[in-house]
């Protein structure tokens, strides 16, 4: 793409997609915000729909100044249990420095071939895939990629790994001021209440009595062929039609109650699941280990019971961020 061309749309599929149609494979980012959703979207796109092999080495730049939320450094640092075996590194500046550049270098097994330098941080909103982004504009254009490598390079060098058990010592790591305290039921010590809905893990007809799916649901698994630990959510019909969650396929962030992290999205036919997108067995998993089963239990109405609770609420922090609360004694049938 010629350097002096500014592009004003589509920027997802022209600056993270269609160079690594024409050859490249590693990404290399400065960006002075950054979401682990946009992370887990990206390799999506890239893995199940193109089958492309992308690497992607991650600069944030303003965490040295403002800081990082403790909820964008739990979902950072759940994202290689999310995208298998694919690479994914990811840096910080460290207070006292601070970066408000975004610059997309893209490199083949020959060195860097292309280069993007423009407005959008490495977000879903600043590329156009959340469905907040109708009178967003942003702007990217293509830059010397020799020119744009030295300068990722030179931008990254003293940062500190996202990985880092130190990394508190040299980022200011904050809670979001209106997370609720989930160890109990309800949010407290917050001056507004976030909006919340309550998804339950049960068949919810009557005849039914409380069960869980046999074949969907947390036993989504369970039949021949199928990892038995795969599991989603249930989204109840009117729930999914509100517009409480992101638009099917965006990417969004879970923290539970007990400090875990996913990305998550909305998927199914009616938009009737809560999925890990890259692999739903993560979930699954989660379930189980919270309900103190063996991994590949079948889940039971008994299982629920014993733990005190057959359902979520899910807490709405942004459009981005979701918080689950799974309590004993907050259910529909406990």
């Amino acid at each position: 793409m010629p350097a002096s061309q500014l592009i004003t749309n589509n920027l997802f599929e022209k600056v993270l997609i269609e160079p690594a149609k024409r050859g490249s494979h590693e990404l290399f980012i400065v960006s002075g915000y950054a979401s682990a959703s946009m992370v887990t979207k990206h390799f999506e796109v890239a893995s199940k729909d193109l089958s492309i092999d992308l690497a992607i080495d991650l600069h944030i730049g303003m965490s040295g100044r403002d800081g990082l939320s403790r909820n964008t450094l739990l979902g950072l640092q759940s994202i290689p249990r999310q995208i298998g075996n694919r690479s994914f590194n990811c840096s910080l500046n460290v207070r006292g420095k601070s970066n408000h550049s975004k610059i997309y270098v893209w490199c083949d097994d020959k060195g860097p071939k292309e280069a993007y330098l423009g407005s959008s941080n490495y977000t879903q909103l600043g590329f156009g895939i959340s469905a907040s982004t109708s009178s967003h504009q942003e702007v990217c254009m293509a830059i010397d990629p020799i020119v744009g490598f030295d300068y990722v390079v030179a931008s990254s060098k003293g940062g500190i790994s996202y990985r880092s058990p130190d990394i508190s010592n040299f980022i200011d790591i904050f809670d979001e001021q209106l997370a609720p305290n989930l160890t109990v039921n309800e949010p407290s010590n917050t001056e507004k209440t976030l909006p919340f809905v309550d998804l339950p893990l049960i068949m919810s007809r009557p005849s039914d009595q409380g069960e869980v799916h046999k074949r969907s649901g947390l036993n989504w698994g369970q039949r021949e062929g199928r990892n038995p630990d795969q599991a989603y959510i249930p989204v109840p019909s009117t729930i999914a039609k509100s517009e409480f969650f992101p638009k099917k396929g965006e990417h969004f962030q879970v923290i539970t109650d007990d400090g875990e992290a996913f990305i998550c999205t909305i998927a199914q036919e009616n938009n009737k699941a809560i999925e890990t997108p890259n692999n739903n067995a993560i979930l699954g998993k989660y379930f189980r280990q919270r309900l103190k089963l063996p991994s590949g239990t079948f889940i039971e109405k008994k299982h629920l019971q014993a733990f005190g609770s057959d359902s979520v609420r899910i807490y709405k922090e942004s459009d981005d961020c979701y918080r689950l609360s799974f309590q004993p004694d907050q259910g529909t049938n406990s």
